[in-house]
């Protein structure tokens, strides 16, 4: 079903490389699945087909590359997936798939795992979930009268939005908050870099409503002592173009305490 090439291996780094054909894509896919006895794939942190050989249950998968498009099909007796794989990457023994329902424009992440240990989610994937429900009950009790509505960390590949960064909105009537936050397992970099994705956040917010709701600004929550940078950042923002808010969580103690960027020089 595959043509015979050769291609050049695919970079190691957390990234999906461009300009990957579709025989690349699929040799790649290929090599991972006949190296990984035990594969399994994963979606959202979870086991969606077991590929172990032997396994009850076991799922079976074919690969096309026809008309320059790599197209992934699984099935087993509880579902059938049908996918178009337009990027693949390495990643810690794992093979992450950028891909593509048909007739949608965005892109769904799966996760090609070798090992058995790496069926359940990292260490660093639960604390990230447990952030969020920690995220949503601080500022359901900081925000009378606001309602948290669809708090998550999902990697969103189209919208470049990564999984370290938790975003949601607050709502109340028609107004509305984007709210962005990271939780303190992250690194200082991941930390810094919240305010990019969070004006990212609240202009996406901004298109989807499509006037229905006025979103007045972003609340973006930081580790507790790691606010420094993103307060410098914020002085420079136009207040004409929405509200800042930054806050820092202590999450031990769930405290929340608003920075005021008038006292950051």
């Amino acid at each position: 079903m595959l043509a015979c090439m050769s291609p050049p291996r695919v970079s190691s780094a957390d990234k999906f490389v461009a300009q990957q054909d579709s025989g690349q894509i699929a040799l790649l896919i290929e090599e991972f699945l006949a190296q990984h006895a035990e594969a399994a794939v994963l979606e959202d942190g979870k086991v969606v087909f077991d590929l172990r050989g032997g396994a009850a249950g076991q799922a079976k998968y074919s690969i096309s590359t026809e008309h320059d498009r790599c197209t992934l099909h699984l099935w087993s007796e509880e579902r059938n997936l049908v996918r178009r794989v337009v990027a693949v990457t390495e990643r810690g023994g794992a093979l992450r798939l950028a891909t593509l329902r048909f007739g949608q424009a965005q892109t769904k992440l799966l996760e090609l795992v070798g090992s058995r240990e790496q069926r359940t989610p990292t260490t660093r994937e639960t604390a990230r979930s447990r952030y969020v429900k920690v995220l949503e009950r601080v500022l359901g009790r900081a925000f009378d009268g606001w309602t948290c509505e669809g708090f998550r960390s999902a990697m969103d590949l189209e919208k470049s939005f990564g999984p370290a960064y938790a975003r949601g909105v607050m709502v109340r009537g028609n107004q509305a908050w984007a709210v962005i936050g990271v939780n303190e397992n992250e690194t200082m970099t991941t930390v810094d870099g919240i305010l990019t994705v969070g004006i990212l956040w609240l202009h996406d917010c901004r298109e989807r409503a499509g006037g229905k709701r006025l979103y007045q600004g972003l609340r973006v929550i930081v580790p507790r002592g790691m606010a420094g940078l993103t307060l410098s950042r914020m002085a420079w923002l136009s207040e004409e173009a929405a509200q800042w808010e930054l806050w820092e969580l202590q999450q031990s103690t769930e405290e929340l305490t608003e920075r005021d960027g008038a006292s950051s020089g």
